[in-house]
């Protein structure tokens, strides 16, 4: 799913950043969810940062989790979520249930006309084909339909630093 916001003025994002989701998975027990936040320009074009030094063509910041590990760690904040990894909480059918993404922090000026992309998929956003990443999360438990809840109750959203 791609979601995006145009910018009606200048706009700098700095700091950490969290998706708020509300998911349920038809036909599974658990998902792994991937999300990136990239930056587009005026004309359409994706704008590419570097990334870990190695890549050129990397996102403004990533995230990703396994749902069935969503609880969340008592020094969990509001903008970066922690977990606990204790535990794992499986689905059962029809339940619907919020998770907190806590994406990488980062810093990047978005001009007037310019579009923040949210991408929320099932595996990892980018796959490189050589160095520190050439295999990517290669296991996930994605099965089945997943589905992601907004409005009436689900208030998934995406919770941006921004700097005045």
């Amino acid at each position: 799913m791609v979601f995006d916001h145009t910018f009606t003025k200048d706009t700098k994002i700095t700091g950490y950043t969290k998706l708020r989701l509300w998911v349920e998975a038809q036909g599974s027990n658990d998902m792994d969810l991937f999300v990136a936040l990239k930056k587009i320009d005026t004309a359409g074009k994706e704008v590419n940062f570097p990334f870990f030094s190695t890549f050129d063509d990397g996102n403004v910041a990533l995230g990703w989790l396994r749902v069935s590990r969503r609880q969340l760690a008592d020094d969990s904040r509001p903008e970066q979520p922690r977990y606990t990894h204790q535990t794992e909480e499986l689905f059962t059918e029809g339940e619907i249930v919020p998770v907190e993404i806590e994406i990488w922090p980062s810093s990047t000026l978005f001009h007037t006309g310019e579009t923040l992309r949210l991408v929320v998929q099932g595996h990892d956003v980018n796959s490189y084909e050589q160095g520190l990443f050439a295999q990517g999360h290669t296991y996930t438990r994605n099965s089945g339909r997943h589905i992601i809840h907004s409005g009436n109750g689900h208030d998934s959203h995406l919770l941006l630093p921004i700097i005045p």
